[in-house]
């Protein structure tokens, strides 16, 4: 076999003026093709615009939320250092009572020698109130 046997003539199929012989008669969808392609792109486009608008309303949102979140954070973060200057307070709580209560007894004792410098002779009373004076000297500062 020749390679010109093989070669089977396509002539039968063709028309004369250029339409095809299977074609039934129905017009060309190469219109509805391009219409439906306009279509699907203009819903595209839409659909496009559609999510940037949406995804510029979610990021300003978001935006704000996280403002308005930054100014309760710094709110928090003054209580907390209001808590803190307290709770520093309360730590030194015991040491000034305990100087009330020294300041108190020296006092009382100061009143003692006092009194008591009015009910000896002199010589003891001098001695008593240099023993008050000591107490005044003695007494915590305030």
């Amino acid at each position: 076999m020749q390679p010109e046997e093989k070669v089977v003539s396509m002539d039968e199929y063709r028309d004369p003026k250029g339409n095809d012989p299977k074609d039934n008669g129905t017009p060309p969808l190469h219109g509805q093709n391009v219409k439906t392609s306009r279509g699907v792109s203009r819903t595209a486009l839409v659909l496009a615009i559609l999510a940037l608008l949406a995804a510029g309303a979610l990021f300003f949102k978001t935006n704000q939320n996280l403002a308005s979140l930054s100014k309760d954070v710094t709110g928090i973060t003054a209580k907390i250092g209001l808590m803190d200057a307290r709770m520093a307070e309360l730590e030194n709580l015991p040491a000034k009572s305990k100087q009330m209560v020294t300041a108190a007894m020296i006092q009382e004792m100061a009143q003692k020698a006092a009194y008591l410098s009015t009910q000896v002779d002199k010589e003891q009373a001098a001695k008593l109130l240099q023993a008050m004076e000591l107490l005044q000297q003695a007494q915590p500062a305030q």
